[in-house]
């Protein structure tokens, strides 16, 4: 295969990255660090949607009981960046549902950053009772964080880095860096952080879902690939036939 034609399909400049953390000294070993960076990254995605999806619904539920209204999300939501996601979801409704969508069609279109902050203090507010929603449902949402004594807070800020990360891995930046990751074990060791943290605000939501995900063998999956031997296997598979011959 032609390395050369490769690159030309990827960005230089996310390369150069891999190029300098990886201190990678030839093509074949630099678009084998990023393969194999890639193929671990993946794994992200079932965790990531799972983690979404229940987030959305545990919120949307617990907003509806407490507010007394589906569209709860039309009324209670506070700062503007909200109502605007709020307004974009409506038009992208009409855009591709038509007049008749429904509440799930909605709810379902609002991004997830929209749920992050609806965990900030803002709604957790005693004097507020028009936006108090955490006061009463905190538990409910969350029936497995005061065991392990977690505030909504530290949820709030644990998801609102979780946000982040999650806006990196679906622009396809290198996710893996953090600001000291300078090398291979490093990377490996942040991407294994990231995802414990995940499985663990999982676990806040929901002690099936967490169970889940392990009793189905994608965190064991997902720790086997993060073997750091596989990378050496990604660049044995790409060595230069010559190379291999001698």
């Amino acid at each position: 295969m032609e390395l050369a034609e490769i690159k030309k399909g990827l960005s230089t400049e996310k390369l150069e990255t891999y190029r300098q953390v990886f201190s990678c000294k030839s093509d074949h070993e630099l678009i084998a660090i990023y393969m194999s960076m890639q193929s671990i990254m993946s794994h992200f995605f079932t965790v990531v949607q799972l983690l979404e999806v229940t987030l959305r619904n545990s919120i949307h539920q617990c907003a509806t009981e407490q507010f007394d209204d589906p569209e709860w999300f039309k009324t209670k939501t506070i700062s503007d960046k909200s109502k605007n996601q709020v307004a974009q979801a409506e038009q992208q409704c009409l855009d591709e549902v038509g007049a008749k969508y429904t509440t799930n069609d909605l709810v379902s279109r609002l991004p997830f950053g929209f749920w992050v902050h609806m965990l900030s203090k803002d709604y957790n507010n005693s004097r507020d009772r028009e936006h108090n929603l955490w006061q009463f449902k905190f538990n409910q949402c969350f029936p497995n964080a005061k065991a392990s004594k977690v505030s909504l807070n530290t949820i709030f800020q644990n998801f609102g880095t979780l946000n982040k990360f999650r806006n990196r891995l679906f622009h396809h930046e290198p996710a893996w860096k953090g600001r000291s990751t300078r090398s291979r074990e490093q990377a490996i060791n942040n991407i294994i952080k990231k995802y414990q943290e995940h499985l663990e605000v999982i676990r806040y939501l929901s002690s099936s879902k967490y169970q889940l995900i392990t009793a189905l063998g994608f965190e064991d999956r997902f720790l086997s690939e993060c073997d750091i031997a596989n990378l050496k296997t990604f660049e044995d598979i790409l060595l230069p036939s010559e190379t291999q011959n001698d």
